[in-house]
């Protein structure tokens, strides 16, 4: 959670998106069924917190460690977990498939009820008094302290680690499990099954024979599951065949003092025996805690592939669909002043035009003013070009990478069973798509400087600019993350294999790019460039460079304003967030407002005789990160106010720093490549004198 990349990233796509937009995905795992009486462990994940950031291991703090010593879950590490922080192990939390069990003591003799010593005591009351939440996960499926039946628009992850009350603090020592269950009649493990024998006959000499047997009987048995309902079949066969599959996990956590080496009495969280309650569990110096556990199983009918529902069902679904329409309404109004601008003012302006050229009047009535005036300057080269080749190239790559990612995920192909899988994704098409950063930037540079020299250092720049920059920023908040011992620092080997990445694809992708686009020939620019510049009027309230950089940002974040309060919430508070389909249409509409906006603004100055567009354009496309910027801010003081030390303020600085960074440039290439198209156009319709 600590390190949590630019998260932010086509009308064409809309309607294959909004099909996606009710939280579909592809599970991402094979389903697992368990048989009765057999035994399941929870896994244990990194503890959070909203108000520090900062995720800390579990066994970090003084909890009961299996007696064969802690082990990472291997098949949850990737790229995107560990950037998050998310550090699964195993637990001594077993359970048994429809057993029920009350109090439950979780350590064994030989590890457990050992006197708290300063250090644990003071490290337990400060997680406590910084709301840190523990994580579990059961089959794939993360823990939550509500009902996933009767509160599902209230999910939230974890349950809390103890509470503080007239100035004593109290861990959560005692846990009621609720596992639900949802029974099949175990055509999953058969088909695996028989797979896996296929595998196995398909591998020894002579297996031939033996492969087209068991694919017959394999094959007919998956298409019995197919044809027949698993309930229906389960009737038919014994209840001893029927099988069952987690469909939800969820937990009650209390507080109760017991003495150890005494039998515990069973007392429930919910309800008490007697009319006083038990008393908790306080924390201080030479105390011995002993942690116990309920289980209860109920049978549920939601099946296994829709067993994520609940966690990925956000509330508010009529608030999306409300900004969906604002922002097509927006949409609409816009596109019809840019075709009233391309159909009627500047065909006027070029019949007008052609008039003049054409001595079809008296010329002292068709006075030649507006945009039509700077045709012989609109193309001449902007100051600092190299840098704006080097920051649309960035661009690119950012924008690009982060649509493509983002609509993989409306899809349902990056599993929120799949932890890290979004950020896995994101790295690899950002490492893959440099070679559109290099071809973009270079083909830029062709264009102003009318040649290809010096174009390697050019990519150079580029495929250093963004993610040198960030990895330096990111270098020096992960020295300080480390220092604090939180897991999410990111290790040692896992940073150099980031830079080594950087290195061995991204560089060379980039001067692949550009050499691609030396490739190409240089087009000509519709109209001749004069040696000596033309002078620049003063602008117009209404046409200042201010007023329409304030003006170009204001309506694409009035289109991703609401979906952008979901998205901080989620990321900063830790909630679920998987509505990728809301996401993308919301992205989609953004940058077609932002294209339209880009037109409108270019037009207008224009229009006022100011032909230094190539940087305005660029900045007003990226003006909407400065509002989301203002609404960052707001966040931090209105949401984030709990937010405890000097650190953690930094990091969400840090953090939604290189967020915007990123939105501006990729947004920023938007209106830039937009107004090109749109430049090139007009003045290529005009006739050349």
């Amino acid at each position: 959670m600590a390190l949590r990349g630019a998260l932010f990233r086509a009308a064409c796509a809309l309607l294959v998106a909004g099909g996606c937009s009710q939280a579909y995905y592809l599970p991402g795992t094979y389903p697992q069924e368990f048989s009765m009486g057999q035994t399941i462990q929870a896994e244990v994940n990194s503890l959070t917190s909203s108000d520090t950031e900062l995720p800390y291991d579990y066994y970090s703090l003084p909890f009961c460690k299996p007696s064969g010593g802690v082990k990472k879950s291997v098949s949850s590490i990737n790229p995107g977990t560990i950037l998050a922080g998310s550090r699964i192990e195993n637990s001594l939390y077993n359970f048994t498939i429809l057993k029920e069990e009350k109090t439950k003591v979780v350590c064994s003799p030989e590890n457990s009820f050992t006197p708290l010593t300063d250090r644990e005591v003071a490290a337990l009351k400060e997680r406590i008094s910084q709301h840190y939440r523990i994580r579990m996960i059961l089959d794939n499926l993360p823990i939550t302290t509500y009902d996933l039946v009767e509160n599902p628009d209230s999910v939230r992850p974890g349950y809390e680690v103890g509470f503080e009350q007239d100035g004593k603090y109290f861990i959560n020592n005692h846990l009621m499990f609720t596992i639900l269950l949802h029974r099949t009649n175990g055509q999953y493990s058969r088909i695996q099954k028989d797979y896996a024998a296929i595998e196995a006959a398909a591998a020894v000499e002579g297996g031939a024979r033996k492969l087209r047997a068991l694919w017959g009987s394999s094959s007919s048995t998956a298409d019995d599951a197919a044809d027949s309902p698993p309930m229906a079949v389960a009737k038919e066969e014994d209840m001893d065949s029927s099988m069952y599959m987690v469909v939800g996990f969820e937990v009650a956590a209390c507080s109760i003092e017991r003495s150890p080496g005494q039998a515990p009495k069973d007392v429930s969280c919910l309800e008490f025996n007697g009319d006083r309650p038990p008393k908790s569990q306080e924390i201080k110096k030479d105390a011995r805690i002993v942690y116990t556990y309920d289980v209860s199983w109920d049978m549920s009918q939601v099946g296994w592939a829709s067993r994520w529902d609940a966690y990925l069902r956000m509330p508010g679904g009529r608030v999306h669909w409300f900004s969906i329409l604002n922002s097509l309404m927006v949409v609409l109004v816009m596109s019809s002043i840019v075709a009233m601008i391309m159909m009627r003012t500047i065909r006027r302006d070029l019949a007008r035009y052609e008039g003049l050229l054409g001595d079809t009047g008296p010329k002292d009535d068709l006075e030649e003013s507006g945009w039509k005036m700077v045709s012989g300057d609109v193309f001449r080269a902007p100051p600092h070009a190299l840098l704006l080749c080097v920051q649309l190239g960035s661009g690119v790559q950012i924008i690009t990478s982060g649509f493509i990612t983002l609509f993989f995920a409306a899809l349902g192909f990056l599993s929120p069973a799949s932890r890290g899988a979004l950020l896995t994704a994101m790295l690899v098409m950002y490492l893959l798509l440099a070679v559109a950063a290099g071809w973009s930037s270079v083909w830029l540079w062709g264009m102003i400087k009318r040649s290809f020299e010096g174009w390697p250092g050019l990519a150079w720049r580029v495929a250093a600019y963004f993610p040198g920059i960030s990895l330096g920023v990111l270098t020096l908040l992960n020295i300080a993350i480390h220092h604090t011992g939180s897991s999410g620092a990111i290790p040692l080997g896992a940073f150099f294999s980031l830079i080594a990445l950087w290195f061995l694809i991204s560089i060379p992708l980039c001067f692949s790019g550009g050499v691609l686009a030396t490739k190409q020939d240089i087009r000509p620019y519709p109209t001749r460039t004069n040696q000596i510049p033309r002078h620049i009027p003063p602008p117009h309230w209404a046409s200042h460079p201010w007023v329409l950089f304030l003006a170009a940002g204001l309506l694409p974040y009035g289109t991703l304003f609401v979906e952008l309060y979901f998205a901080m919430t989620s990321i900063w508070q830790g909630y679920f967030y998987y509505i990728f389909g809301f996401c993308f249409i919301v992205g989609a509409l953004t940058v077609l407002i932002t294209i339209e906006v880009a037109v409108v603004c270019t037009y207008v100055q224009l229009c006022a005789e100011d032909y230094n567009w190539w940087w305005p354009s660029f900045y007003r496309g990226g003006s909407v990160a400065f509002y989301v910027g203002l609404y960052s801010l707001a966040f931090l003081f209105n949401t984030l106010h709990s937010l405890s030390g000097v650190l953690s303020v930094i990091l969400y600085l840090a953090y939604m720093s290189l967020i915007l960074w990123a939105l501006y440039l990729a947004m920023a290439t938007v209106g830039f490549i937009s107004s090109f198209y749109f430049t090139y156009q007009i003045f290529s319709a005009v006739k050349a004198d």
